[in-house]
């Protein structure tokens, strides 16, 4: 009788911990592995092209950054099934502590790569990031020396430069990215252009070469931006260049006004030809149109319909439909 109860432990003990294994073995980055670019796609390690889909955190407010938590990540890699979540990290937030900001990425990354999903670390200035270079180098050097052996980790050094040129802009990631590689010398980088990342095209006619597995950010709005701004992405395709859309909204580009589904259908469809990857803007519990939670939802999770605008629910179904079957 007793043999019998020890070998019924023993045996459950071993299924416990192959069933661990075998999870561990088989998340979405244990699959695919570190991403590079070749050509103008982002291909996965076996070198097939790959699509990431996921929510990008919003870093305005405490109604964003309520959801900087571990849990919040669960539901999302494992109701949402998002692939990649964006962090986005305000510069002046990082001026004023920079233990607190680094603390939040760790928090969130940490999350991620125990979900087994993608993270993109994102210094989120916009005009002026040229003024205060050494703050992102520094920011940068810390989050690459905690995570850069990890294939989980994906760096966007510029969100959103305004009107500055883009030689100015260009010179900017020429400054941050040996930081990175320095302690990094695998992992993606995506980087901003002209025009809130618009003028795509125009940085595929001068690239950056000083390193490799470069990618640049497209950020679209559905209701404000349509064809001509595809048009602007698929010349930069042509010139040569990979993009990742590592922030769109359904909305006008404000975050703001009415939700255009259609055209929304459209830059999916677009983005999926393409096989380009995208984190939408944004998890927030707000009242503009471009957050995907009501207010007062819930900070960790999980979210029912109740507590979902109608972006977010557009948005969460379309990810889940996105999510590979099998996994």
């Amino acid at each position: 009788m007793i043999y019998r109860i020890v070998k019924q432990l023993c045996l459950t003990v071993i299924l416990v911990f192959w069933g661990v294994a075998l999870t561990a073995q088989t998340n979405f980055v244990s699959q695919h592995g570190h991403l590079n670019v070749h050509g103008n796609q982002i291909v996965d390690q076996a070198g097939q092209p790959i699509a990431l889909h996921g929510m990008s955190l919003y870093c305005w407010a405490p109604q964003g950054a309520q959801f900087y938590n571990a849990s919040a990540i669960h539901h999302l890699a494992q109701d949402w099934k998002c692939t990649v979540i964006r962090i986005a990290i305000l510069p002046r937030a990082y001026a004023r502590n920079r233990t607190n900001e680094i603390n939040r990425v760790k928090t969130v990354l940490d999350a991620c790569l125990a979900e087994g999903i993608y993270a993109i670390v994102d210094w989120h200035s916009m005009r002026g990031a040229q003024n205060n270079i050494p703050a992102a180098r520094a920011f940068f050097a810390t989050v690459a020396a905690a995570y850069g052996q990890t294939p989980n980790i994906l760096y966007e050094t510029w969100n959103e430069p305004e009107q500055e040129s883009w030689d100015v802009i260009k010179a900017y990631h020429e400054a941050v990215i040996p930081v990175i590689r320095a302690l990094d010398p695998a992992n993606l980088i995506i980087c901003g252009s002209r025009n809130w990342d618009q003028q795509i095209a125009e940085a595929a006619r001068n690239p950056l070469t000083l390193s490799t597995n470069i990618a640049y950010s497209l950020h679209f709005y559905a209701t404000t931006h349509r064809q001509s701004l595809r048009d602007n992405g698929t010349a930069a395709l042509t010139n040569g260049v990979a993009l990742f859309a590592t922030e769109y909204g359904t909305t006008e580009a404000t975050g703001g006004g009415r939700i255009d589904a259609e055209e929304t259908q459209r830059w999916w469809n677009w983005l999926a030809a393409n096989h380009i990857s995208c984190a939408n803007w944004s998890l927030a519990a707000l009242g503009e149109a471009s957050a995907a939670l009501q207010p007062g939802a819930s900070a960790t999770g999980p979210w029912p319909d109740d507590q979902l605008k109608p972006s977010g629910r557009l948005v969460r179904d379309y990810i889940i439909r996105q999510y590979p079957s099998g996994m």
